[in-house]
């Protein structure tokens, strides 16, 4: 079997040709699929100039002029919501606050949860 390797040069304006050719939008989750992941090259690749929703706009009026101005304005700000969610760290499931470590005894650990019962929640567990 011959397999061959294809490099990309520039997957974020090639994820963005994917998309902004297939315009207008047929409804089928492809289209929407192909500007999910032209968002998320944007943010893997941290393409800081098509951070700017400004020069999305433009990018995309330069190749589809007549875009719908509304259906744009609700891509823009979706497009907004994605790069800023990108960006927001999560919860990780260990840290170490020096304020924390001075509670456990040797040879345990703190767990912090939620319960439907007990709300929020601290205990502390020995290691076996």
């Amino acid at each position: 079997m011959h397999f061959e390797l294809v490099k990309i040069k520039n997957p974020v304006e090639h994820s963005f040709q994917l998309w902004i050719c297939n315009y207008p939008e047929s409804t089928h989750p492809s289209d929407e699929e192909r500007f999910l992941k032209f968002v998320k090259n944007v943010c893997v690749y941290n393409a800081r100039k098509w951070k700017d929703p400004d020069f999305l706009r433009k990018k995309v009026l330069t190749y589809k002029p007549n875009f719908n101005e509304k259906k744009l304005e609700q891509k823009l700000l979706i497009y907004e919501k994605l790069i800023d969610f990108h960006k927001v760290k999560h919860t990780p499931r260990t840290w170490s606050p020096t304020e924390v470590l001075s509670k456990i005894p040797s040879n345990s650990y703190i767990e912090r949860g939620w319960s439907s019962k007990e709300g929020f929640y601290e205990k502390i567990f020995k290691r076996t």
